[in-house]
């Protein structure tokens, strides 16, 4: 391509020169090489852009890739910034919820406790150490500043729980009341919150707790047998059975 060049220049000067600025030979071929340095430039010049415009046009799909996944991101940061903003809105909606429940529930569990020890010493006297202590208990955790809301409002409803479940219960256990000759060790049977019976651990004695009195009185020993089957009973001796028990008044 350079040797057509050449003789292609060689030529434009032969032709279009006048006669009068004929060159002489050795003239002809400096301009002839001055114009082949100059094609050459000119040729370098090109290719030179050719890869400045590749590479240009290569950064101009690069940045307008960049610029759609700006696009992107810059309209998802607006959607989780509007999420983040309704989520802040319903948790502090939550949060005065709370503060105000806060400050209605803690004086209504005070109450509630209150309205438990009441109940628990009107209540037949049975487990009172174990109940008392719990209520002790309670207190403290009511009374303490450290404690949360939801913890004082767990070990209330846990209160509540165990005190119903007493209900549905029927137990025999051996402690010491007070009868009408001085304290005694005695078997007592709990039938739920329905009645207290006991037995003597002679087996010759029985009687019941009268929540009219708020003492324990003898019952008759015609009731011996039934008191001793539904201790068998509770104590899962016997099968459960039909029982005869005083609950409400004696027949004379």
């Amino acid at each position: 391509m350079l040797y057509r060049f050449v003789t292609i220049c060689f030529l434009l000067l032969f032709l279009f020169l006048p006669q009068s600025q004929a060159l002489e030979p050795g003239e002809l071929q400096r301009k002839a090489e001055e114009a082949v340095r100059t094609w050459k430039k000119i040729q370098e010049l090109e290719d030179r852009w050719a890869a400045e415009r590749e590479k240009l046009l290569g950064e101009m799909e690069r940045l307008e890739a960049q610029k759609r996944l700006l696009l992107w991101k810059k309209e998802k940061m607006e959607k989780y910034v509007a999420d983040v903003k309704e989520r802040i809105a319903e948790l502090k909606r939550r949060t005065m919820e709370l503060k105000k429940i806060n400050q209605e529930l803690e004086p209504y569990l005070d109450e509630t406790v209150k309205r438990l020890k009441e109940f628990i010493k009107g209540d037949l006297p049975f487990l009172m150490k174990e109940r008392q202590k719990r209520l002790l208990a309670l207190q403290s955790v009511l009374d303490s500043y450290d404690a949360g809301i939801a913890e004082k409002l767990r070990r209330v409803l846990e209160a509540l729980r165990i005190e119903v479940d007493y209900g549905g219960q029927v137990e025999v256990t051996e402690e010491q009341i007070a009868l009408a000759d001085g304290p005694r060790t005695v078997q007592v049977f709990r039938l739920g919150r329905l009645a207290l019976f006991y037995r003597t651990l002679d087996g010759k004695e029985i009687g019941r707790f009268n929540p009219e009195t708020d003492q324990w009185e003898k019952l008759p020993s015609r009731f011996s047998r039934e008191v001793e089957r539904a201790m068998e009973m509770a104590a899962r001796r016997r099968a459960a059975d039909l029982l005869k028990l005083p609950i409400g008044g004696l027949k004379k």
